[in-house]
This record gives C-alpha cells, sequence and structure tokens, in this order.
C-alpha cells in the first residue's frame, strides 16, 4: 500500500485502496457510492462537473485556508496556552470577507454554489461555515450577507449533516 507521501490525515483504507487529501477522497467516496436514488453530488454532465470542482478550488485555497488560520488562533491557540495575533485574525477576517462577497454574489443568481442542486462543492464548506457560525467573533460573516446566510441555512439544515453535528457534541 502506498504510504502518505506527508505523513497528514485525512486517509482512508477501502481494501488496499489508501488515498489522501479530503477533496480526492469525497471525490471518491461520492463516484464509488452514487446510484440512481442518491443524490449526484459531482454534477451530471461537463459543464456541472467543472463548476462542481471549480468551487472545490475555491473553497479549498481561498475559503478554507482564512478560516482554518481563524480557527487556530481563535481556538486551538488560546487553548494551548498562546496568544492569539489580533492583528492577523483581523486580516484574516478581511480576507475572507472579500471570499465571502465573491460567494454572494454567486449565491443571488444560484440556489447552491454549482448551480441549482446540492454539490460536494457545498458540502465541502459545512465545517468551515459551521466554525464561522459558533463564534461570536465571525458570525457576522455570514449573517450579514443575506444569500449566504440563506445558503448556510439550507445546507446546515440537511439531515445528514445534523447527524454529523449531533456526534461531534
Amino acid at each position: 500500500m502506498e504510504e502518505k507521501p506527508f505523513g497528514q490525515v485525512p486517509v482512508i483504507e477501502d481494501d488496499n485502496f489508501r488515498l489522501y487529501e479530503s477533496r480526492a477522497i469525497i471525490r471518491y467516496l461520492a463516484t464509488k457510492y452514487s446510484t440512481e436514488n442518491s443524490p449526484n453530488l459531482l454534477g451530471t454532465n461537463v459543464e456541472e462537473k467543472a463548476l462542481v470542482d471549480q468551487w472545490l478550488e475555491i473553497e479549498a485555497h481561498h475559503f478554507n485556508q482564512q478560516v482554518y488560520n481563524i480557527v487556530l488562533e481563535l481556538i486551538v491557540f488560546p487553548k494551548m496556552g498562546k496568544q492569539t495575533d489580533t492583528a492577523f485574525v483581523q486580516s484574516l477576517e478581511k480576507k475572507l470577507a472579500n471570499v465571502l462577497d465573491v460567494y454572494e454574489e454567486r449565491l443571488s443568481k444560484s440556489k447552491y454554489l454549482a448551480g441549482d442542486f446540492f454539490t460536494l462543492a457545498d458540502l465541502s464548506h459545512l465545517p468551515g461555515l459551521r466554525y464561522l457560525t459558533t463564534d461570536a467573533k465571525m458570525q457576522h460573516l455570514v449573517e450579514e450577507r443575506k444569500c449566504v446566510n440563506a445558503w448556510w441555512t439550507d445546507i446546515s439544515s440537511r439531515p445528514a449533516w445534523k447527524k454529523v453535528v449531533n456526534l461531534a457534541c
């Protein structure tokens, strides 16, 4: 079996197949477990699939990077006894606000990021949005944007996500 080249998680082992990198894993699982009766999380044609991939890339490189650093600064580091870098958090908040402005524009034209159907692009945002909406200092980033807030309310109301949240508590 191939080793994890960066020595990091997440990794999935499925029989003799090992895969790392979260977005590769979710694409693999969505493909492997896709049925006629399940929602198509990847898109049905080349254009839809490209839009899903585009928004997954945006999530990975623009959204998640900012949220991850905010979580480190506001939650993880204080628990480790480290001081929060307030100036850094403010710069991250500003960058994230710009990203969410792009989302607001997109979501004013479609119900979900890749179109009018729920996909991996939306699903991949759930953990980061949960942190933002439960942190009193950051929830305004979502709540002040009408379309982003409606999207969050919609995707976070899905029964499968509610099960995940209940497992985490």
